[in-house]
């Protein structure tokens, strides 16, 4: 898998790096010759694009590693072509979290002239809610992507020029299965808005968690879509080694 995510990185790494210089540009002019709500909206906004720039990449990524003939000829197993660019994308996703969140705190700081620690309490979060909302949030995406990538090996399991719509519609097919199933299967819902209470005074913002992230219910949820993933992951594999065209 090593050497599939190390040909990931190295045939993607000028693009990821001049992406990286223009939005480094891009927030610095942002903050120097905009307003304070101008530059936060389209600063936000640009930290959202190159997100979703990451993740197509990533899916590119994917489909270029099994479809392309000299990735197949790679040394690996069919696992490593479904970890190798959720790999990929969880890195350069993780970098761009910290360059947003390191902007963040600097631009607070000193276009703004706030203090966070004064301004903006914490103190009703521990380190539990910070790790339970990461792989929360983590979870959610690599589900997400491995449900993308199967749609995408039985897309290119057909000849056709029809292949891309009927990878799109398992798509949906998949995803409203997968909920219907586990509507049926667990009692309760949730509902991200449960996550923390924000209270707003006129000192500042508090912040506190519910508790309610990984109560019965989530767990139940989240064990029931690990079983999903791993089987979705096998079907992957087996349409990658038996009915994907090179």
């Amino acid at each position: 898998m090593m050497t599939l995510l190390k040909y990931d990185f190295r045939r993607n790494w000028n693009t990821l790096l001049a992406g990286l210089v223009i939005l480094i540009i891009a927030q610095v002019g942002l903050s120097l010759f905009m307003s304070e709500v101008t530059g936060i909206v389209i600063g936000v906004m640009g930290y959202v694009g190159v997100g979703v720039a990451i993740y197509v990449k990533m899916i590119k990524t994917y489909t270029s590693n099994i479809r392309s003939y000299n990735r197949r000829l790679l040394p690996v197993t069919g696992l490593s072509h479904v970890l190798s660019p959720l790999i990929f994308g969880l890195l350069c996703g993780l970098g761009l979290v910290i360059i947003f969140t390191t902007h963040a705190y600097i631009y607070i700081s000193m276009k703004l002239r706030m203090n966070m620690p004064t301004n903006v309490d914490f103190s009703g979060l521990h380190i539990s809610d910070y790790i339970s909302v990461l792989l929360f949030s983590v979870w959610v995406v690599v589900f997400m992507t491995v449900i993308i990538f199967l749609s995408i090996s039985i897309a290119g399991s057909f000849r056709w020029r029809t292949g891309p719509w009927i990878g799109i519609v398992a798509f949906f097919v998949l995803v409203n299965l997968i909920g219907w199933l586990e509507n049926i299967i667990m009692t309760g819902s949730f509902s991200p808005n449960e996550l923390f209470r924000y209270t707003e005074e006129s000192t500042g913002i508090s912040i506190t968690a519910n508790g309610v992230l990984w109560s019965n219910d989530m767990w139940g949820s989240t064990i029931f879509e690990i079983i999903v993933a791993v089987i979705l992951v096998w079907a992957t594999i087996y349409l990658n080694n038996k009915k994907v065209e090179v």
